[in-house]
């Protein structure tokens, strides 16, 4: 197994909770063009206090300001978020970052791993599973095979590594569940349900928990988050924000 290397954080829980809500949200091009719309931005905003953590994805933010731009936003109100971001990713001058949003604070962090993909591994005193890894991906439609078979590499040396079968895969897969082993997996968002703004009837952003994390979830919490619907939004207003609807699940 070739060694996947990533970020590694623990985070603690700020506030008591009894659930715990997580998203993936794929923001089209989330660069400076987009950050510095206010009405878009608006928008991302009320998506992210949607949540208690959120990954983004697509962040086309090499200097930083796009992500500053964000949390000046996002922590203009009460409700304060903290955040982590990867580095630049991709193999070519095209390269995105993942960023984590979450109301928590990380009063820990183990640099054990350094590059993609970005894994990261939280702690929540107030839910039924206390600590759990997520693995985002947002893979290359191109490579997309390739790349969701790897992620099961990545979980098997996520468990190696942290001694915990909570495990939560998410993110713009951009294919289907079949080519991910199923056993010990299971596909909160299934291949019957549409992620896209366009109503292309694909499922493209997935949220998939191994056998033990799927015992700490809300059943029938895993959905699409339409905040076109929501919000009352148009659809070209809803194509202002993303080609993508963010896929959300809680934790009881």
């Amino acid at each position: 197994m070739r060694l996947l290397r990533a970020l590694g954080l623990f985070l603690a829980l700020l506030h008591v909770t009894s659930c715990l809500l997580i998203g993936a949200f794929n923001i089209q091009k989330f660069g400076d063009k987009k950050s510095s719309n206010k009405d878009v931005m608006d928008i991302i905003n009320q998506v992210v206090h949607e949540y208690d953590i959120i990954l983004i994805q697509e962040v086309l933010d090499k200097e930083g300001t796009v992500t500053q731009r964000l949390m000046s936003l996002v922590n203009s109100g009460t409700t304060q978020f903290s955040y982590i971001s990867s580095v630049p990713l991709g193999p070519t001058v095209y390269k995105e970052r993942y960023l984590y949003l979450y109301n928590f604070l990380y009063n820990n962090v183990m640099k054990n791993f350094n590059r993609e993909p970005f894994v990261v591994k939280f702690h929540s005193p107030y839910t039924a599973v206390k600590d759990f890894v997520l693995i985002p991906q947002h893979t290359c439609p191109n490579a997309s095979v390739k790349e969701i078979d790897a992620l099961y590499d990545v979980a098997i040396y996520a468990l190696s590594r942290w001694s915990t079968k909570n495990i939560m895969l998410l993110g713009d897969f951009n294919a289907g569940s079949k080519y991910v082993p199923k056993k010990n997996f299971h596909w909160l968002i299934t291949d019957n349900v549409d992620t896209t703004v366009s109503g292309s009837k694909q499922a493209y952003d997935r949220i998939v928990v191994t056998t033990d994390m799927n015992r700490g979830v809300l059943a029938g919490s895993a959905v699409v988050f339409n905040f076109k619907n929501k919000y009352g939004l148009t659809q070209d207003k809803t194509k202002d924000v993303s080609d993508h609807f963010p896929v959300q699940v809680q934790l009881s």
